[in-house]
């Protein structure tokens, strides 16, 4: 197990570590430089869970938002930054939901999400890192969740695969919070 992981579960407890298997890993953020992002569940006051959009995506695509962590950075400091530049929310962290491990066919791993559930605490909601090129917000419920993965896993060719890359962590999520 690597420091990283290590260092979280010593202040979360056991958490799990997720494996999924990707068909094909020709697609980013998979197939970039980047080895690992956070994954921001930000729980709003009302209980639902917000999603984002690029003005890149097609069209009525969201997901959860992430951000990449810059080498040598600790995974907290990436996960409140990429809050901050994203949504401008204050949040406080509510529970280490998981670790994902994206495996090729070939079964090495090829990148890591760490999936944090988040409490907004206060602030406006906007974008202060415009090379995000955020379009759009949405809040789901946890029913909302579940059809937002499905909704990524139906998306059109060329994004099918980023599509159901991105469906994982909503799925993984989802069973968390129902659990």
């Amino acid at each position: 197990m690597d420091a990283a992981l290590s260092t979280l579960r010593k202040k979360y407890g056991k958490v799990p570590l997720v494996q999924p298997v990707l068909p094909v890993v020709d697609f980013p953020p998979v197939s970039g430089r980047r080895k690992g992002e956070v994954a921001m569940a930000i729980r709003r006051p009302d209980d639902t869970i917000l999603l984002q959009t690029k003005e890149f995506y097609p069209a009525g695509t969201y997901r959860l938002p992430t951000g990449g962590i810059k080498d040598g950075e600790d995974v907290e400091h990436a996960l409140l930054r990429e809050v901050h530049e994203e949504s401008n929310l204050s949040v406080e962290i509510e529970r280490f939901v998981a670790a994902i491990d994206y495996l090729a066919p070939d079964r090495r791993v090829t990148f890591r999400t760490y999936l944090f559930l988040l409490r907004e605490t206060g602030g406006e909601l906007k974008v202060n890192d415009p090379k995000e090129r955020i379009s759009g917000w949405e809040q789901r419920d946890v029913v909302g969740l579940r059809r937002a993965a499905e909704e990524l896993r139906a998306i059109d060719e060329g994004w099918q695969r980023w599509g159901h890359f991105r469906a994982l962590v909503l799925d993984i999520l989802h069973d968390a919070l129902t659990a």
